[in-house]
């Protein structure tokens, strides 16, 4: 039967494109469905800043009326700065069936070409800083909060349609222990002598701390590949969706005579609560949410950075280690990701807590 490839620009358009991924892989026990809420909230051309500087269009295939794939792509100016003449193809979702998969590709690059792009990267949804990454190795594990998901055939279709890997990203992961190894204290020990300490966030005063984090995050991440800077409108847009979910003891600044250097931030992993709520924050999605915050074991460590000056000197180990005496036992296992493949300091650190590879994402790019 022939594919239909249609743009999203109705409510059912806008339904079919959030169903899709639940269509097809809703009943795979890995598989975690994205809030609802969320991707609104990154689509919503209104609200999210992301929008003041980036244009994008997603759509939907069908076949015999039935949705059987999806896909977006989004021209962002500030990534064409940094890499000129690269848009971003992202939100793939496909049957096993290259036919499908080619049709929405192509599709997505005649979008990008007719806004100059001669070159696309993905998957990214949009950006950077939003989820992303095709995943090439640990398919047997449920992800973690805000990470991705594909099955195993996903690979085969970005390799046919032309794509070659350009950047890998790992999650590394660990059982904990209160405090953290004893390696890691002693790091942190020493930046403690050197005049190095570690706060948390004061939420009295939210909106002046997101600002900091946010000029600390786009100091710290500048020279990684593929780092497009924040703004801190869209910053301060991101964290007031995370803000309900966050655990204080999750959220960490380094200073040096008071001068902020680095900070750390993880989330309880409510990806159990969010496959049994299916996605849908109403109307006991937010209940679901609120109650496995208190409940949870899991952490996923989404940031750990220190600006450059000041690395090297176990700035990393004091703000791993105050986090983890802080929530004492609650905790007992976490993920670190993404991690740059590349990125020998930072894997050498997280293995003196423990954390060690298991899952690997890969961006990649090709030419249109």
């Amino acid at each position: 039967m022939t594919v239909r490839i249609e743009p999203v620009v109705s409510r059912r358009h806008r339904a079919d494109f959030r169903d899709v991924p639940t269509i097809l892989h809703g009943s795979d026990p890995r598989y975690i469905p994205e809030l609802d809420l969320n991707l609104k909230a990154l689509l919503d051309r209104g609200r999210n800043p992301f929008w003041k500087r980036a244009e994008a269009q997603e759509w939907v295939a069908y076949r015999s009326g039935e949705p059987v794939g999806r896909i977006g792509a989004c021209r962002d100016e500030l990534l064409m700065e940094r890499a000129p003449g690269t848009g971003t193809i992202g939100f793939l979702a496909s049957t096993d069936d290259e036919e499908v998969a080619t049709r929405l590709f192509e599709t997505g690059y005649a979008w990008l070409r007719e806004r100059g792009c001669d070159r696309a990267r993905g998957p990214l949804n949009y950006c950077i800083h939003d989820t992303g990454g095709l995943l090439v190795e640990g398919f047997d594990t449920r992800p973690t909060v805000d990470t991705t998901w594909n099955p195993a055939y996903y690979v085969k279709l970005w390799e046919q349609a032309g794509w070659t890997g350009v950047k890998d990203l790992l999650g590394l992961a660990g059982q904990l222990q209160h405090g953290g190894p004893e390696r890691g204290r002693k790091f942190a020990d020493r930046a403690r002598r050197k005049g190095f300490s570690a706060r948390p966030v004061d939420f009295s005063c939210f909106d002046q701390e997101i600002d900091l984090v946010c000029d600390l995050y786009n100091s710290a991440w500048n020279d990684n590949w593929g780092h497009v800077p924040i703004s801190r409108e869209h910053f301060a847009y991101k964290a007031k969706d995370m803000k309900a979910v966050l655990d204080p003891d999750l959220v960490r600044i380094a200073e040096f005579e008071g001068k902020p250097v680095g900070f750390f931030l993880g989330l309880p992993d409510l990806n159990v609560a969010i496959r049994r709520s299916r996605g849908r924050m109403l109307p006991l999605g937010w209940w679901r949410l609120l109650r496995a915050k208190h409940n949870c074991e899991r952490v996923r460590v989404i940031t750990l950075g220190v600006i450059p000056g000041f690395r090297q000197r176990g700035v990393e180990a004091l703000l791993l280690s105050d986090s983890y005496d802080s929530w004492g036992n609650r905790y007992t296992w976490t993920e670190a990701s993404w991690v740059l493949a590349d990125n020998a300091a930072m894997l050498n650190g997280l293995a003196l807590y423990n954390l060690f590879p298991y899952k690997r994402w890969r961006l990649l790019e090709r030419e249109i």
